[in-house]
């Protein structure tokens, strides 16, 4: 039997775009894990005007849609989440002016590391930080929590998502006007986190092509 190429000669001869270091993997370092312990980079949200031309093009690459959201009398859609790995996604669009990036999230041991994380914020004297949750997702059905760094970008920590591998399976319709799609308890986001996304350097911002008005925390207390 041949045996398996290594991954430098697999790659020989290839000109890459980018690079970067390759570390010790530290998944049973416990003792070295600190606040909500990432463990890697699982995936990225990206705000943007055209959720069909944005999903197609990525779609055409290879990703494969496990959830999406569209309206009750149509199917335009609304959002998506695209995967390449098994999970329920990897690259995210929803609808809004873009592109620009809502976040990126980090994969966490285990829920227990949502709650230290948050608790760690709070003894910083970061908790003002914490944008959104804890909470869980109806999509993905992973638990959440939503940081901002120093910068203002948007981070997730988030566990539990599902595997989504077999080919069979159809994506998961949700109703954009079904609020359990985006929590399926607690109360819902602030203004700042529908409407707040990073903009990325030199890329014009247009507006989006569906139009809609969320039900935000403040709208749910009637707060102006």
């Amino acid at each position: 039997m041949a045996s398996r190429p290594s991954v430098s000669n697999s790659l020989a001869g290839c000109r890459l775009p980018v690079s970067m270091e390759v570390v010790e993997r530290k998944y049973q370092s416990f003792h070295e894990f600190t606040a909500g312990a990432p463990q890697r980079i699982d995936h990225f949200q990206v705000v943007t005007h055209d959720v069909q031309t944005a999903t197609d093009f990525w779609s055409n690459l290879g990703f494969r849609m496990a959830e999406y959201t569209a309206a009750p009398d149509g199917d335009e859609l609304w959002g998506t989440w695209l995967e390449v790995k098994g999970n329920t996604h990897d690259l995210v669009f929803t609808n809004g002016r873009g592109p620009r990036l809502h976040h990126f999230a980090f994969a966490v041991p285990d829920a227990s590391a949502i709650i230290h994380a948050a608790d760690v914020a709070g003894a910083l004297g970061a908790g003002n930080e914490i944008d959104r949750g804890p909470g869980r997702h109806g999509l993905s059905n992973a638990l959440f929590l939503y940081l901002r760094d120093p910068d203002q970008h948007r981070v997730e920590l988030f566990n539990t998502h599902y595997q989504y591998i077999d080919l069979e399976v159809p994506p998961i319709r949700w109703d954009v006007t079904d609020p359990r799609r985006a929590q399926l308890w607690g109360m819902p986001a602030s203004k700042r986190w529908f409407f707040e996304a990073s903009e990325f350097p030199d890329e014009p911002v247009n507006e989006p092509l569906l139009h809609a008005t969320p039900q935000t925390l403040e709208d749910y207390l009637g707060v102006h």
